[in-house]
């Protein structure tokens, strides 16, 4: 019989937190996941993109010359003041470029607790949801986006998967506010809200009323900048401003107006196609809602997962203005889609190609594949999702709902019943009523 080693005792010791079960393994290697995931980051930090030079670096330099918070009071950024207050916190320190990264490398992490928390949940599987958490923190596009790139798209997108879990813990109210923590980082937190309406339709876990916890809480991340001296009404209308900014059908993002070359180079009727476009997200998006309302389903996790990842790529895929980096919430979806549904990875890593191909022209100058190519790309991508979608509907449907009626018939028909039709106007002679009477009124033994 073979001896247990002492190193198998130790690796498979189980520690309970809370409700999940880890084993000493586990451990160890989230450990070492954290440490070496942060050391690629940390290898990435001294590149200076374009961006950092043309808009960051900018921006915090003047910071620092305002004092830090006091430089609130100034209309310094087209970001809300939610990211100008990060910027302020890390004004001290003397390399901004380090400081900049350390706060999306900071929220990359939060995003990997939120991504293991939605697996758990999901699946109740502890493995799966390190897999989760792993395929998040070594996503390529999710390392050059903040360590690389320096942007800061994980912020925004980290609270979007906080409130999915909520979601699926059945918890509209948390759902509600950590979508408007959200929205108070990024206006593209709209992305998810057509899925958010259609599970209100369904009447899965959405309250409504919920919604004013959006107006209420990007008010309150307001307050502090307004008491610094910014106009409460250029705070409160950031997005209103930023709406005019980009006219063009599309901004380097891989959707129908790059099929059409309505792009930043060649557009040729940017404010017609803009605005036709607008209502055919809308149809399309009413459509889809109109289809799951209208159909008897179970919500399944994988239906749901499904068709979370659907409308937010139709939504960006049809939606006029959309830029480059505004698929990052995809890419997020994408990976919980394959955590629950292994066999579908192949779409995962198609979506996370396409940020890939994106995001070239502004790292290295180069572009790896004219952008309408990639769009056609974008769109078997979702149109394999869509199908997929629908597969999962039609696997899902639920019986529909027995009459009373029905339920009468079959417990006559249990009984052994038959159906008698008596005529009672065919009985003219009225003995033959009488000793019916008779027959029905005498009691049974």
């Amino acid at each position: 019989m073979e001896k247990n080693r002492v190193i198998d005792a130790f690796l498979n010791y189980e520690i309970r937190i809370k409700s999940i079960v880890f084993k000493m393994v586990d451990l160890i290697f989230m450990l070492c996941l954290f440490v070496l995931s942060f050391m690629i980051r940390w290898k990435l930090f001294p590149i200076e993109s374009a961006d950092y030079w043309g808009f960051l670096k900018v921006w915090m330099d003047q910071i620092k010359e305002l004092g830090g918070f006091p430089s609130l009071a100034k209309e310094i950024s087209n970001y809300t003041s939610s990211y100008m207050y990060l910027m302020c916190m890390v004004s001290g320190i003397d390399n901004t470029l380090f400081a900049l990264k350390f706060i999306s490398v900071f929220f990359d992490y939060v995003a990997s607790f939120a991504m293991f928390a939605i697996v758990y949940q999901l699946t109740g599987n502890t493995r799966k949801a390190i897999f989760g958490m792993t395929a998040l923190l070594l996503c390529p596009i999710v390392i050059l986006d903040s360590a690389y790139w320096c942007q800061c798209d994980i912020i925004y997108t980290s609270f979007i998967l906080w409130a999915l879990f909520f979601f699926f813990r059945d918890n509209s109210r948390v759902c509600f506010i950590f979508l408007a923590i959200a929205f108070t980082f990024k206006l593209q937190t709209v992305f998810i809200l057509p899925f958010i309406i259609i599970m209100w339709l369904k009447k899965k876990t959405v309250k409504l009323y919920h919604l004013v916890y959006i107006p209420v809480v990007f008010f309150l991340f307001q307050v502090p900048a307004w008491l610094f001296g910014r106009p409460l009404k250029e705070l409160m209308l950031v997005y209103f401003d930023q709406s005019s900014y980009y006219p063009w059908g599309t901004l380097e993002y891989p959707n129908i107006y790059a099929i059409i070359d309505e792009t930043i180079d060649s557009n040729h009727h940017m404010y017609e196609i803009s605005g036709a476009g607008t209502f055919l997200a809308v149809i399309l998006l009413g459509f889809i809602a109109y289809y799951i309302y209208t159909k008897r389903i179970e919500l399944t996790n994988d239906l749901m997962v499904t068709l979370a990842l659907f409308t937010v790529a139709i939504t960006l895929y049809t939606l006029p203005h959309m830029h480059d980096r505004y698929g990052f919430l995809i890419d997020l979806i994408a990976i919980v889609y394959f955590m629950l549904r292994p066999r579908k990875l192949p779409v995962s890593i198609g979506f996370m190609f396409v940020s890939i191909c994106l995001s070239m022209p502004y790292l290295i100058a180069y572009r790896v594949m004219e952008i309408k190519y990639v769009a056609m790309i974008q769109l078997v991508l979702i149109v394999f999702v869509g199908y997929d979608l629908y597969k999962l509907v039609s696997e899902n449907i639920l019986p529909e709902p027995v009459i009373e009626e029905d339920i009468f018939e079959e417990c006559i028909e249990e009984e052994g019943a038959e159906e008698e039709i008596i005529d009672l106007g065919s009985f003219n002679d009225d003995s033959v009523l009488d000793e019916l009477i008779n027959i029905t009124s005498t009691p049974s033994s």
